[in-house]
Parts: structure tokens; sequence; C-alpha cells
């Protein structure tokens, strides 16, 4: 401070001296401001997604929301995760659910919902008996005895081979076998098969559709 600002600020009396000071602290305090890091958040920016790195850590409230970017809820609301970190061989919920083998399965088939539609599509049309043509004489009232009809359609989705859908369901080796057959006629291109199945020409291009997605997600491996 020089000697004609010292003179002025003596001029103006104590308290106008006070708040002079007081104003240069703010103007000092507001044009070098101190930096703290969060250094959780600064951690969570520079994890590094590779295997061996393990599950991402989340603090999610179990009645959180996913958002749209990250829609996929891990298991008793341990965070939520982008759909394109599903099954990409790096586990990112607690216990590696994003992972696991039934889901990754799925992730590839018709959703059940898509599958019980058509299956109780095909028993409207033919009665509660008809899928016995496919299972088996498990498949007898509506697939009661195979645990109805969502309980097959989530098998369908789920089981990564027809082998593992039989023993789901507790199937007779003879009924995968002919369950086989089926699948193969239409991976054949047979379609004579499905007609004789009692399959309707009107349903031939539907039912066709859905077996060859099973098919192609490597049903018959």
């Amino acid at each position: 401070m020089d000697i004609k600002t010292f003179k002025v600020c003596v001029g103006l009396g104590p308290r106008a001296l006070v708040l002079m000071v007081l104003a240069s602290i703010v103007l000092l305090t507001s044009a070098t401001p101190l930096i703290y890091p969060d250094t959780a958040a600064l951690g969570q920016r520079l994890y590094k997604r590779a295997p061996g790195y393990g599950p991402r850590q989340f603090n999610r409230k179990e009645s959180m929301e996913c958002p749209d970017f990250e829609p996929f809820r891990c298991p008793h609301g341990n965070g939520c995760i982008s759909i394109q970190y599903l099954c990409d061989g790096a586990p990112d919920c607690p216990g590696g659910h994003d992972e696991k083998t039934t889901l990754c399965t799925a992730a590839k088939r018709p959703p059940v919902e898509e599958t019980a539609s058509f299956l109780n599509s095909l028993l409207a049309s033919h009665g509660p008996n008809y899928l016995e043509k496919l299972f088996g004489v498990k498949a007898r009232n509506a697939l009661k005895k195979m645990g109805g009809v969502r309980n097959v359609a989530i098998a369908l989705s789920q089981s990564q081979t027809i082998d593992e859908f039989g023993h789901t369901l507790s199937l007779e080796k003879n009924d995968v076998d002919h369950l086989r057959s089926v699948f193969m006629a239409v991976e054949n291109g047979d379609i004579g098969l499905l007609k004789s199945l009692g399959i309707k020409d009107s349903e031939l291009g539907d039912v066709k559709f859905f077996l060859e997605k099973l098919v192609n997600t490597g049903f018959l491996d």
C-alpha cells in the first residue's frame, strides 16, 4: 500500500477501514479458490474395465431407478450398468451376475414373453394337448406337468442346448430326440415334418421363424 492510499484509508475512519479490508480478503479468496478433489469420484472415473479388475463398486440405493444409459439393474439393487457391459467377459455386477451363463444365453434368444405368447397361440389354435407333438406326453394339458407355459418359455430362453432343456424339464430321452428332429427339420428346410405335426400353412412362417431363432443361437449344439 503506498502513502497516498494509506492516507485515504486513515481519513475514512476505523469502520470504513475495516470494511475495505474485508472486501479485499473476499476478492483475494474468490480469485484463488481452494480445490479439494473428490478422490472417490476421481477413482470411479479412472476405473479400468478389464478382466481381473473385479466388479465395479456401487453406492446406489435399492429404491433408485436405473437411468436410461444404464438400464440393467444388478440383483438386490446393487447398482445399474449399461447394456454393452452385459456378457462382455468382465464382471460388473457384484457376484458377476452380468456374466452368468443363463443370462447370456437368454440375451441371444427371443424374450420369454414372446416365447410364451407363441406357445399360447399354438395351444389356442390346436387345443391343450397339441404341444405333445413337440415335447412329448408331459406336454399334455397345456404343459401343466412341465410347469406351465411360462416355465417352458423360460427354459427355452435360458437353456444353452436342447439336452440342457430336456434335463431342466425332466423330459424322456425319446422326447428330447423327437424335439431334436423337429429342430433339425427346420434347420434343413424340411417343412414337411412341421406340416405332419398339424401346423397350418398360415402358421408355418411364424413357427419356422421362431424355431430358427433357437437353432441360430446354438440350441442344437
